[in-house]
């Protein structure tokens, strides 16, 4: 609708992950020099974390349009699914069949299947996106997948990609057999400022407009910054958003306003909102909240602290213990403000609880 108008060869702006507008920044560089090395060196399990809309699938995409024509991959998005289905998924997505098979030929199934790709010099990837909806079940499924090997070789590799809940999933009593195999992590961030202007205009560039600096006012790229805390989904709404209204106005330039004007529209707005409360079961295309990124920062802080009074767990340095405890009454106010805000709704805030009172006890049993 607005491409002729602004010069643009398709829509800059499109919600799909397309590897054709991956914008490198110094967050996303990180993350696919992590999965390389990862599959280059052949180790264990790969973990990528990321919050909703910061461009995960998008740097997937990437990294398997480039691997050489040798690597098998296999790439599941529906987790959702039975154990039963998610294994006849991965055979289907090797082209293996299975989809009438039971859950031990599935497994006799990937097993001859990987075995050929070996002899062959071959290498198997799998990629599981959205892992934060893996049952604790499947993922123990998984993690039997990765005991298939021939000598000190693995027969594939594990990629599991997902949202922060994997992570604290990832932490409980009953993961420890698939948290030991994981070799690499990496938490892909948003955008900063002046990453976020320079992801616009290489999304405009790609487009087919070299000038995207002169479409957008400078005051324009901050508002947008600030508006979308630099998560690539939501740059994408407001500036397709201020595209159109752009287009419906004449307008040859974008000014903050105009932002304004797509965030005040009821269903752009929308979407900025915590969608928490979402119903089961609704198709829907989720956004960061930022209740979801203070757990998550919560829950960093409290692993930094629990190594720290791991460092002096043998000593008894009553100046560090303080200040421990300090930090511990620190994390407690933002976790309570966090559990008001989300209505103690969210199971992630649960676990962090349980975290705060297990390290509350560990510093009053170490005085």
């Amino acid at each position: 609708m607005y491409c002729s108008f602004y010069h643009f060869k398709e829509k800059p702006f499109n919600l799909l992950p397309d590897p054709d507008y991956l914008f490198l920044s110094s967050k996303h560089q990180s993350a696919l020099n992590h999965l390389d090395y990862g599959l280059t060196d052949q180790t264990g399990f790969i973990i990528v974390i990321g919050d909703m809309g910061t461009g995960k699938t998008t740097l997937l995409k990437h990294l398997v349009r480039n691997l050489d024509e040798s690597v098998q991959v296999a790439i599941v998005f529906n987790t959702n699914v039975s154990s039963l289905e998610l294994m006849q998924m991965i055979l289907r997505e090797y082209d293996c069949g299975g989809s009438q098979y039971n859950k031990s030929k599935c497994y006799d199934a990937l097993y001859n299947f990987f075995l050929d790709q070996y002899a062959l010099r071959n290498r198997c990837v799998l990629i599981i996106d959205e892992a934060q909806n893996l049952s604790p079940t499947n993922l123990e499924e998984i993690r039997m997948l990765s005991n298939l090997n021939v000598g000190r070789d693995n027969l594939v590799q594990i990629i599991l990609a997902g949202q922060f809940p994997l992570k604290l999933k990832l932490e409980r009593k009953s993961m420890r057999q698939l948290a030991q195999r994981i070799t690499l992590d990496f938490v892909l961030e948003p955008l900063g400022q002046d990453e976020t202007r320079e992801y616009i205009l290489h999304r405009m560039k790609v487009a087919g407009r070299d000038n995207g600096d002169t479409l957008f006012a400078h005051e324009t790229f901050e508002k947008i910054y600030q508006s979308s805390g630099g998560i690539p989904r939501l740059i994408n709404i407001l500036c397709d958003g201020a595209l159109i209204y752009g287009f419906a106005d004449k307008l040859t330039t974008i000014h903050a306003n105009v932002i304004d004007e797509v965030l005040s529209e009821k269903k752009i707005k929308s979407q900025f909102y915590d969608n928490s409360h979402t119903r089961e079961g609704d198709i829907k295309e989720q956004v960061p909240s930022t209740i979801t990124r203070n757990i998550w920062d919560i829950s960093r802080r409290l692993e930094i602290m629990e190594k720290q009074f791991a460092n002096f767990q043998n000593n008894h340095y009553d100046h560090t213990i303080q200040k421990l405890e300090k930090l511990l009454e620190e994390e407690r106010e933002k976790l309570r403000r966090a559990m008001y805000e989300s209505g103690q709704k969210d199971v992630s805030i649960k676990v962090l609880k349980q975290r705060v009172v297990e390290l509350a006890e560990r510093i009053k049993k170490q005085r």
